[in-house]
């Protein structure tokens, strides 16, 4: 009893260093109920054992603790007669491969030693003969452990005896295998069976097949377990199709789909930090003081000896499907109550994969290509008809459609032959979030770094800001490091290699971080449309690890777009539009029109267009100065382009968008004819924008409607002024009527020739229109951006006369318009363009 009591205690002290409380566990601890204790009574402080000590302890002394997901031990109910289940197979197909060389054994024989109390057996397998084969088995193993004690060199001595090759090509080769299984299952305490299928995926479903047939146990106690490596598919339908083959032999809770980068020790220490310190920093990660995630894997190397793997799959499947996906998955996904439940914890990661918007557009992405990648596929004989343009860099932005990260663009980027060898996650702060004395490097201070490998740290880290509260992470350190002042930097104490950490979740039955099948094809599905439409796309090509010369990667994000900053790159064509169609069937052309940019079209296209270039206006604007000044006009054609700008959704920054008007009818703000009205009705009663956003024209004050006593003109330009920097809009919307006035600017109205004022009564405008206010020419050339938006075949005259470059703003009050040291764009209809 005092040897279960000094075990429970410790059992206790370990869940506290994770952050973590008994409650918090699915554990039915049967002791603890017959010696009348509860979870207030394990408050051990000082439990000297490391992680690994204390998993060997578990396996061995548990012995009446049941988990939820398999008894890796038994619970038997008569604590008198104890059974242990020891024994584990782990069998390696492909076990002379890679990757069996470079990580699987040297992580078998970490957890050999570290667990004594298992009894296991290893078996490497793979299409060699016998002699040969177990000849090179040991060559690999010999190669890839070293020691340095002789206690670890005993431990390599014994680990060989026990390490078999197996040859397994055809049905009665899994035959034999599982009379190998058997013999050692029998003289032993059988736990369960591992097989790691490391070997092309081409191969999983024949090889899983003779497995179920051939080397299942014949009791169903021992669990059966089977590991896969990615790539699992190259699209939705091939991973959809791969999944469904597996499943015909092996049940979803036996099948673990291992992404390595999930058991890297940052990536797995993500969910303990976020639930550790959910009190101080999960209030935070949200729309409202995130302004964008970044998450990158960078590499120098080349693609080396993975030519023809690489150019099959290129960089967004081999990579940013998978390991950047998950790393996104990790930090937005909503946290579960507890750690333990692995259950929980595999929804919550669906439900954010769900969340997530599928990449439809190639405006989403960019990509490129280092410079010598097509020798080294001409080298491989690989396509040798035609170049190649596969990526071997790609960025891409994605959007959650979630209430926590609605309108936060994660950026992913990935590539090869880079500046740096680098993995990590920055969490950038808004500009708004901490107050920051002038001393203060600012720009130091609003992220959160989670460093996975490598970069300017080199090591495995997790960075905070010292404006925040020093979080307590078990198992981690703080450190310091020249140049990072302003940061706790906490390293983690053991830095267990991925592979170690994954293995031992399959022996213990833990699915938390591997790939389930709907957690896979969803995955495909946000990055399958992408793929299509990067298939027309030619890749950027850039200089190999020529940091001085990698600017031309350099790009610019939005929140639902993405772009090169340079001019390299072809234009993107849509699959619906083959080369020989006419130019009527583009969605929009752009030209120019009196020296100005042109965009034409049909008329919902142009619409779509100019919808999708405002919310560019808008991200950029947002971006740059916190706040995006949008003034617009009235008449019949932005009312459709209000209900575009609608449909955008939370995808638009209306949270910081003020909207202005260029000019007013002197009715009340309620009356059909004005323009407030028309606003309110097409897009204020559909989008979340704070009241106070809202500008509009004081039409009516003390006097009556625009009367000159109240001033309403003088105090609207004041209103801008004070409100708008430097009187500079961001966007300008007008148009122009069919005698090419615009705004409430009418021919030979003396409101054409006020310089001295920026809002003015609009007086001398014609009999049959009604009195306005109007911002003058000399405010509208101010703005950074003037879109002139002209719809209708009765406009084709105004349009016809205006394209001979006419200059006459008295007559034609729209030829006024020339932004100082803005850009104008002209949106004309097919209609209004061609008559």
């Amino acid at each position: 009893m005092v040897i279960s009591m000094a075990f429970y205690l410790c059992v206790a002290a370990h869940y506290t260093t994770f952050g973590w409380t008994l409650a918090d566990k699915n554990i039915e601890l049967w002791p603890i109920r017959c010696f009348g204790l509860d979870s207030h009574h394990l408050e051990c402080k000082s439990c000297a054992m490391s992680s690994y000590s204390f998993l060997a302890v578990v396996i061995v002394s548990v012995l009446c603790v049941r988990t939820v997901e398999g008894d890796v031990i038994d619970s038997p109910q008569n604590t008198s007669q104890l059974h242990v289940r020891n024994h584990v197979t782990v069998a390696i197909i492909g076990g002379t491969g890679d990757l069996a060389r470079k990580k699987l054994w040297i992580s078998l024989f970490h957890i050999y030693t570290n667990f004594p109390h298992y009894n296991f057996t290893f078996l490497g397998c793979g299409l060699m003969e016998p002699g040969p084969g177990q000849k090179r088995l040991k060559e690999i193993f010999l190669s890839t452990v070293a020691c340095r004690d002789e206690a670890c060199a005993d431990k390599k001595e014994k680990f060989l005896h026990i390490l078999q090759y197996h040859k397994v090509k055809t049905e009665d080769d899994y035959k034999a295998l599982n009379l190998l299984i058997e013999k050692n299952a029998k003289e032993n305490n059988e736990a369960g069976r591992l097989f790691y299928l490391s070997i092309p995926p081409f191969a999983y479903t024949d090889v899983a097949k003779k497995i179920h047939f051939c080397c299942r146990p014949v009791t169903k106690h021992p669990w059966m377990r089977i590991v896969l490596e990615k790539p699992f598919g190259s699209d939705t339908e091939s991973a959809q199709v791969l999944a469904d083959e597996i499943s015909q032999y092996f049940s979803e809770d036996e099948i673990y789909r291992v992404d390595h980068y999930l058991g890297k020790t940052i990536v797995r220490s993500i969910l303990p930090f976020r639930f550790s310190s959910r009190k101080a920093f999960e209030p935070l990660l949200n729309k409202d003081h995130i302004e964008h995630v970044e998450i990158a894997l960078k590499e120098v190397n080349n693609v080396k000896d993975r030519v023809e793997f690489y150019d099959e799959y290129g960089t967004i499947r081999d990579v940013i499907q998978n390991h950047l996906t998950e790393l996104l998955v990790l930090l937005a996904m909503e946290l579960p109550e507890n750690l333990s439940n692995h259950t929980e914890i595999q929804e919550k990661k669906l439900k954010l994969l769900g969340q997530i918007r599928p990449l439809t557009s190639a405006k989403q992405a960019v990509i490129g290509q280092y410079d010598s990648y097509a020798n080294e596929v001409s080298s491989n004989k690989l396509n040798s008809t035609k170049a190649s343009d596969t990526c071997t860099f790609a960025a891409a932005v994605v959007n959650i459609d979630s209430f926590r990260w609605q309108g936060v663009p994660f950026v992913l980027m990935s590539g090869k032959a880079l500046d740096q060898q680098a993995t990590y996650v920055k969490v950038v702060f808004k500009n708004n979030l901490f107050k920051f004395g002038q001393s203060r490097n600012f720009s130091e201070q609003r992220q959160i770094i989670f460093n996975i490998a490598g970069g300017d740290i080199r090591v495995p880290s997790i960075l905070i800001p010292k404006t925040f509260e020093k979080p307590h992470i078990v198992d981690f350190e703080t450190s310091e490091e020249p140049g990072m002042q302003h940061y706790y930097i906490m390293k983690p104490t053991n830095d267990i290699a991925a592979h170690h950490g994954l293995l031992l979740d399959v022996i213990h039955g833990k699915h938390s971080q591997f790939i389930t099948k709907e957690h896979l094809v969803q995955s495909w599905k946000i990055w399958t449309p992408l793929l299509h439409k990067l298939s027309k796309t030619k890749p950027v090509i850039y200089p190999s690890n020529n940091i001085m010369q990698l600017s031309v990667l350099d790009f610019q994000f939005f929140k639902d777009r993405i772009n090169f900053l340079g001019s390299g790159g072809d234009t993107v064509i849509d699959d619906q539009y083959s080369d020989n169609m006419l130019p009527h069937n583009v969605a929009h052309v752009d030209n120019y029109f009196r020296q100005q940019k042109l965009t034409s079209g049909h008329l919902d296209d142009l619409f779509k267009k100019l919808s999708s270039d405002i919310l560019l206006f808008a991200d950029l604007a947002v971006r740059l100065q916190g706040v995006f000044h949008m003034a617009i006009s009235g008449g019949k054609s932005p009312v459709r382009l209000l209900q575009h700008l609608a449909e955008l959704g939370m995808s638009f920054p209306w949270r910081y968008t003020h909207i202005w008007f260029v000019d007013e009818r002197c009715v009340a703000l309620n009356d059909e004819r004005s323009n407030f009205n028309m606003l309110e009705s097409n897009l204020l009663q559909y989008v979340t924008i704070p009241y106070t956003n809202i500008h509009p024209m004081p039409v009516e004050l003390h006097h009556g409607m625009c009367n000159a006593s109240d001033n309403g003109d003088n105090l609207y330009a004041q209103y801008i002024q004070t409100s708008v920097p430097s009187k500079k809009f961001d966007l300008i919307l007008l148009g122009t009527g069919t005698d090419g006035h615009t705004a409430s600017l009418f021919p030979n109205q003396p409101s054409l020739y006020i310089t001295s004022k920026l809002v003015t009564l609009a007086t001398g405008v014609p009999r049959d229109v009604s009195e306005r206010i109007t911002m003058t020419l000399d405010l509208v050339n101010q703005a950074e951006n003037i879109a002139v938006l002209v719809a209708g075949r009765e406009k084709h005259d105004i349009i016809h006369k205006l394209s001979y470059g006419v200059e006459n703003a008295t007559q034609y009050p729209i030829t006024g318009v020339k932004p100082i040291n803005g850009q104008m764009t002209w949106y004309i209809d097919n209609e209004a363009l061609f008559g």
